[in-house]
This record gives C-alpha cells, sequence and structure tokens, in this order.
C-alpha cells in the first residue's frame, strides 16, 4: 500500500511530463507553420513587381500593391499580420496562437506565437 501512492506520483508527474513535450512540439509546429506562411505572403507581394524584362524594362515594386498582394495571402491563409515594403524587400510578420492540447485541461492560456519573413525583388 506504501508503493501506491508513489506509483500514483510518478504516474502523474509522467503524465505533465508527456503533456509538456507534446505541447513544446505542438508550438514549435505552429512556429514553423507561421514561418512558412510569412514567408510566402512576402513572395507574393514581391510578385507584384510591374516592368517586364523581356523588353529591358526594369521592375518596379510598388508599395501598395505588394502590400496588398501580402494582406491578400495572409487573409487567404486565416491568419493576422502586417507587411511593410522598403526598397525592394518586402516583409511581412504573422502572429498565431497555439491551444494547448495535452495540458489544456489545466487551463493554460493561449500560447503567441511570431514570425516575420522577407523577400527581396531580384533583377533590378
Amino acid at each position: 500500500m506504501k508503493f501506491l501512492t508513489w506509483y500514483v506520483g510518478v504516474f502523474l508527474v509522467l503524465i505533465l511530463l508527456a503533456g509538456f513535450v507534446t505541447d513544446s512540439l505542438g508550438k514549435i509546429q505552429t512556429l514553423q507553420q507561421a514561418i512558412s506562411i510569412a514567408q510566402s505572403a512576402a513572395r507574393a507581394g514581391t510578385n507584384a513587381a510591374t516592368g517586364s524584362s523581356v523588353n529591358g524594362d526594369a521592375f518596379d515594386l510598388s508599395s501598395q500593391m505588394a502590400v496588398t498582394a501580402a494582406q491578400n495571402y495572409l487573409a487567404s491563409a486565416g491568419v493576422f499580420g502586417t507587411a511593410s515594403v522598403a526598397g525592394d524587400t518586402v516583409t511581412v510578420t504573422v502572429e498565431m496562437t497555439y491551444q494547448p492540447h495535452m495540458l489544456g485541461p489545466i487551463e493554460l492560456p493561449l500560447i503567441p506565437v511570431e514570425a516575420t519573413g522577407s523577400a527581396r525583388l531580384i533583377g533590378n
């Protein structure tokens, strides 16, 4: 009977450890997803360049069109973020949250995740 308390304690510690590992990996997966979305949105922004390399024109990056294209990509991905243009580089920051699954019953708050991606227009 004296070992029953010890076994229950070890069992609870192992469950908490498994929950911590599982939710940590979930947060990392959410971060990777946010990075991928941010980089893709930045590339979508650079696709808003105008010009033609066929006839020798230089590409121009319209700040307004690039931000709109990046925001449209973020909206289609269902995430919140901001986009900005500096010179020939589009930078996108994505904000997401991760809901803990294993440790959710102990009322852990949502875990915020933020990622930034950028793309530069090449060919000028």
